[in-house]
């Protein structure tokens, strides 16, 4: 079952996205006093988490897929 994203979700979902960073970031900067490099640090951190629970979920899929179509069971 493959769902296709049309440009216009696409285009609208970029730039909600963009906007509440430049929200955090202003946030971080204005009433938390962080530091670029450690906005930036954040940043790199949190998406290298969510990549990973990405790419698990993604795999675990991959996985229960090939355990339910083997011919042996």
């Amino acid at each position: 079952m493959t769902k296709k994203i049309d440009l216009l979700t696409a285009s609208i979902a970029l730039g909600v996205a963009s906007y509440a960073a430049i929200i955090l970031d202003c946030l971080a900067v204005d009433q938390f006093g962080l530091s670029d490099r450690q906005i930036c640090r954040s940043a790199v951190a949190v998406a290298f988490l969510i990549a990973l629970v990405l790419g698990a979920a993604s795999f675990s899929k991959e996985v229960g897929k090939a355990k339910r179509s083997d011919p042996r069971r």
